[in-house]
């Protein structure tokens, strides 16, 4: 009997409809991560924020077997292929930073920036992962790194009023917590030189250092300061006798 296909356009008969399976998968992957995340916009809308959490995280997983789908249609050229992952990789980025939304409203911060760094590992240029992630670093005590992202998404975002005004509130915040922070490491070298001084009989208080007008630089005085002798044995001239 004569074969009706041969073994080689069989096995690539097979593969095509593999490759059409999968290309079928990565579409349904896309629709229901819409779904989803349409779900998670809903339940955020009303206040469940546990829930929206949950969908998102459902049109997440879906999303990135979206991506997983794109990588295996080799039937598809070059550019399909480039404009589906980049669908894929875009809506993994919005499901992290609607995510993050849900974590912030539901006081876990640490997850918040976790998800905000991911969305933004995706997209550099993601406004909104950035001025997420500023909400959770500040409440997570970072406010240099809160002002780093308003900065950041005033640049993405310049009509953006509240990372405008985010920005001017953080700023002398900031500028605050550095003088602070500067004094602390003044006081903490100032007892190390003491101690260290103290063992010749000396302290920093014996030391002055008087800035040059001109040039702006310093110079550092050796003092020698003796207690003035208050014996009494001495007259002020208007003192009457």
């Amino acid at each position: 009997m004569v074969a009706l296909v041969d073994a080689d356009d069989a096995r690539g008969a097979t593969d095509a409809r593999d490759d059409d399976g999968d290309a079928r998968d990565a579409r349904g992957d896309a629709r229901d991560a819409a779904a989803r995340r349409r779900d998670g916009n809903a339940a955020f809308a009303r206040g469940a924020y546990a829930e929206a959490s949950r969908a998102y995280t459902d049109a997440l997983t879906r999303a990135r077997g979206e991506r997983r789908g794109d990588a295996r249609e080799d039937a598809l050229d070059a550019g399909e292929d480039a404009a589906g992952a980049a669908r894929g990789d875009g809506d993994a980025a919005t499901c992290l930073a609607n995510r993050a939304a849900c974590w912030l409203k539901l006081e876990r911060y640490e997850d918040a920036a976790r998800d905000c760094d991911e969305a933004i590992a995706i997209d550099g240029t993601y406004a909104k992962a950035y001025a997420r992630r500023a909400r959770a670093r500040e409440a997570l005590g970072d406010e240099e790194g809160a002002l780093e992202d308003w900065e950041r998404t005033r640049a993405l975002a310049p009509r953006d009023a509240t990372a405008r005004d985010e920005t001017r509130r953080l700023k002398p915040v900031v500028e605050r917590k550095r003088e602070e922070m500067k004094r602390e490491m003044l006081d903490k070298m100032k007892d190390l030189g003491n101690s260290l001084l103290g063992n010749f009989g000396l302290s920093l208080d014996n030391f002055k250092a008087e800035k040059d007008a001109t040039t702006g630089s310093y110079s550092i005085q050796f003092v020698n300061e003796k207690k003035r002798s208050t014996t009494g044995d001495e007259n002020d001239e208007d003192d009457e006798n």
